[in-house]
């Protein structure tokens, strides 16, 4: 194996754990619970890490359960903050936000 696939497979590896705790159903029903319970209609799933995870095994189960629960769910563009030594460094990436 090339250093570049065992890269690749790190950062895979790094993304699916990390999109398997924020797209777990039984945290985001409970986040849901606790903004509806303050009068809100809408929970974004806010990401530490700038990644686009919306392709993941771990989302697409989520958005699974969102359908079953008759919850409407759409992934919005989130912008990074460009880094002043690397112009380059601005981007977006999607978040999931849900309502009902």
């Amino acid at each position: 194996m090339k250093r570049s696939e065992g890269n690749f497979m790190m950062a895979t590896n790094l993304r699916n754990k990390y999109a398997g705790k924020i797209f777990s159903p039984a945290a985001v029903a409970t986040a849901i619970d606790e903004v509806a319970f303050q009068g809100y209609r809408h929970y974004r799933i806010v990401q530490e890490l700038p990644f686009d995870l919306s392709d993941t095994d771990a989302a697409r189960a989520l958005e699974e359960w969102l359908d079953e629960e008759e919850f409407h769910y759409v992934w919005r563009p989130t912008f990074t903050e460009p880094d002043i030594r690397r112009p380059l460094s601005a981007g977006e990436y999607p978040e999931l936000v849900i309502s009902w």
